[in-house]
Parts: structure tokens; sequence; C-alpha cells
């Protein structure tokens, strides 16, 4: 199974302790049907989104 992060429409970005922007921001781990499996903090300037497949699995 699938999963995504998904940011959090509803909070704040803070400030990043690693780059100092206040791009910092809570985010979801979502199954692929939606449902939540986590939260985590998500820096979108330190790591900026990337389209990657998933590996295949044979």
């Amino acid at each position: 199974m699938h999963t995504r992060i998904q940011l959090d429409p509803g909070s704040t970005a803070v400030p990043c302790e690693q780059c100092g922007r206040p791009t910092l921001h809570v985010a979801r781990l979502v199954r692929e049907d939606g449902t939540p499996v986590s939260h985590t903090m998500v820096c979108t300037t330190c790591h900026p989104r990337r389209h990657r497949m998933p590996p295949r699995v044979p």
C-alpha cells in the first residue's frame, strides 16, 4: 500500500531550524484511501516537492 504526505491546510508555517525560512508545515502521512497514518513536520524549502514514481514491485 502506498502512502503520501499531505500538508495540513490549516497549519501555520513556522521558521525552520535548518534553513531559517518560515516554511515549516505540519503534514499528514495518509494512505491511498485518505486514511491518516501519522503527522510530521515538512520544510518546503529544505525538502521541495518531488514528483517521483514509487518503485515497482515485481
